[in-house]
Parts: structure tokens; sequence; C-alpha cells
């Protein structure tokens, strides 16, 4: 078994809760490390990541702590098994390895995944790239806005959009490529950050996207994608049937095709209503409770995440859907309610409620432990 000392390195960015933005975000980009450890006194107590940038555009005086989310962490005692198991829940670029004092003694980054199953031949060559895609890929049209790019990244916990002009793929615009621009307005007045801020919002996607594409085709073996994702340093790419956008394919599709191998499971229970279990319906509800179980996942370890859905009202030719969703953590259980005549929508707005009470509790647990170290 690999010991996780050929797995993890020392990451190039560390940074404390009260540096601020304008030094961190220079090293972040010249570095390109996605993901950034924020660390007091030795001990990681967040992640700084592309996706906490994005969600909001906050003044480049701001400390790293009012952007940065909960660290999810790997035990360096942790096995292989346990690292992807943590990845293929998460979905992280990179998670910290910590001793038993929780001080930061390296990152695992997916790549590190990646490369040490294609090292170890875990990685089949007779797998097809269209076999563990995902389908239909989510797109974005050349000349929509930057705004639009980046509220379907928000609203679907995802890195990258695929480019299209006439259903042609036409380039690729992550959430690297929306933050580097919205943080290089030159901050002098409040009214003149705005006004630049809505501009770039404003934009056509095709201003800031890459092109040409790095792109893999439908038959191309799992393992030869494995390998073009590391030489580029890229986490996915679009997956083409001809000249179309079949889907897209990811490092987390890679590992994905060893559910088996390693027992890996999402830790969901889902009950849906007749109406909400024809096969498109169902995919989508499955792919947003994924996406959001992986946020939690971030938070704290998820020991049981489950959603029921109630048909409460009818009118004509819609349903009024209620949602329950309860989920199950260490620090105990959050139940949250939400109805909406679309069924997503409920889900969504359920989850959230999940979160805000998590985010709460965690740091009314964090601040107890800190006076508790005061005190003694």
């Amino acid at each position: 078994m690999v010991d996780l000392e050929e797995l993890y390195v020392e990451p190039q960015v560390v940074a404390n809760p009260n540096d601020r933005l304008r030094d961190i975000l220079p090293k972040i980009k010249e570095k390109n490390q996605w993901v950034v450890p924020v660390v007091l006194h030795k001990k990681v107590i967040g992640l700084l990541t592309y996706k906490d940038l994005l969600k909001r555009r906050v003044s480049l005086d701001a400390k790293v702590l009012t952007l940065s989310s909960p660290s999810i962490t790997i035990d360096e005692k942790d096995d292989f098994s346990k690292v992807i198991a943590k990845f293929y829940t998460t979905k992280a670029r990179a998670i910290p390895v910590v001793n038993k004092n929780k001080e930061l003694l390296g990152m695992i980054t997916r790549e590190s995944v990646i490369k040490y199953l294609l090292d170890t031949n875990q990685i089949e060559s007779n797998k097809k790239a269209r076999e563990y895609m995902s389908s239909p890929a989510l797109t974005i049209e050349a000349e929509e806005s930057v705004a639009r790019a980046r509220w379907l990244m928000i609203r679907d916990n995802i890195s990258r959009l695929p480019v299209t002009r006439e259903k042609k793929l036409e380039g690729i615009v992550s959430s690297r490529d929306i933050v580097n621009a919205l943080y290089s307005i030159n901050e002098k007045k409040r009214s003149s950050i705005l006004t630049e801020e809505e501009r770039i919002m404003a934009m056509p996607v095709k201003e800031i996207m890459t092109s040409p594409v790095i792109s893999v085709k439908g038959s191309d073996s799992l393992k030869s994608v494995a390998e073009l994702l590391l030489k580029k340093n890229i986490s996915g790419a679009p997956v083409l049937e001809g000249d179309f956008i079949e889907g897209v394919i990811s490092t987390i599709d890679i590992i994905k095709s060893l559910e088996s191998k390693y027992n890996l499971t999402m830790p969901i229970e889902a009950k849906l209503t007749s109406g909400l279990k024809k096969e498109e319906i169902k995919a989508e509800i499955d792919g947003v409770i994924e996406r959001y179980l992986s946020k939690l996942e971030k938070m704290t370890d998820i020991i049981n995440f489950k959603v029921s859905f109630k048909e409460s009202a009818k009118s004509q030719d819609k349903t009024l859907y209620k949602t329950t969703v309860t989920v199950t953590t260490k620090e105990g259980n959050f139940i949250a309610s939400e109805t909406d005549w679309d069924p997503i929508v409920a889900v969504k707005k359920a989850v959230e409620k999940v979160e805000n009470n998590l985010i709460k509790k965690l740091k009314k647990i964090d601040k107890s432990k800190k006076v508790t170290k005061e005190e003694e």
C-alpha cells in the first residue's frame, strides 16, 4: 500500500487568516495553485479556493479569513482507500494532510491521485471516455455573459464550461478565468470598482475564454484521457463525437471508474414520488444532491444524507413538492424542509438551509474550543 508521503507535496502558497487578498492572489496565480491552506499556529483552519473567490468579489484589502471555507483534511495515517473516497465524495482539487495535532504536513492533489493510479496500472485501457463522462454537457454560448457563466458555475458547483457557437465547440471558460478578470480591477474608488465589475460581468464570455480547446473523443480510452489531463495540467476536457460536444470528462469521473474496486459510495438516500422517478428528472435530482453533498463534505464528515419528496398539492398540470433534507454528521442532525412547484428548487433551498445551520454550528464549536484554550 502506498505511503501517503509519496502522494503529498509541500504547498507553494500557504495563507495566514489575517493575510490580505492583494498579497495572496498574485502568488496563487503565479504558482497556479487552486487550493490554498489557511494556517494558524501550524494548524489548518480553512481553505481558500477559486470557488470561494468566484462566489463574491470582495476588496483586495479583505482578509483571507473573510472568504475561506471550512477545511476537509486527510489524516497522515489514512490509507489510500480513504484518500480516494475523500476525493470521490468532496470532488476537491486538493486536500491538506495533517498529523494528530491537525498540523499541516502537505497537500494531496487530484493530479497526484491520478498519477498514482496510472503508475500502478489501475486505470484500464479498455474503458472508454464516453462510458464515464458527465452527459449531457452543460455549455454556454460564446455571446452569453460572463455573469451567466459565473452563475452556472456557482449553481452547479462546477469549475469549467465549454463555450459553443451554433452547438460547436469554440472555447472553454473556467472559474479561474472569471476570478482573474474580476480581481484584475485596479482599486481606486469604490464606485469605479463597481462600474468595472459590472462591465466585466456584462462582457460576452468569448472575451475571457481559452481557445483552442484541449478535447478528447468519446472513443478515447480512459487511460489515454487520464494521461492527457496530467500532461496538459488540466482537470477536465470536453468529449466530442464528431464536431459536437457529447459530454465533459474530469479527473473525478476517472476516479468514479474505480467505484467498485474501492467500494466508493455516496451516503445518500432519496425517496422520490412516482412523478419524479422518470429517468431524466431522477438524473437531474441525483446530480443536484451529489453536488450539494460534495459541498457539505468539505465542511465535515457526512454520515448520512436523506432527501424525501411529498406531493403537497396539485393545480391543473402542476404539482407542489415539499422536500425534506436530513443530514447526519458527527456534530449532530440537521433537518430542513422547503416547498416549491419545482422539485429541484425545493431541494436546493432545503440543502442551503442545512448548509447555513451547519456553518453556524461549526463556528460555535470553533469558538467554544478557543474559549477553552484561553481558560487553560
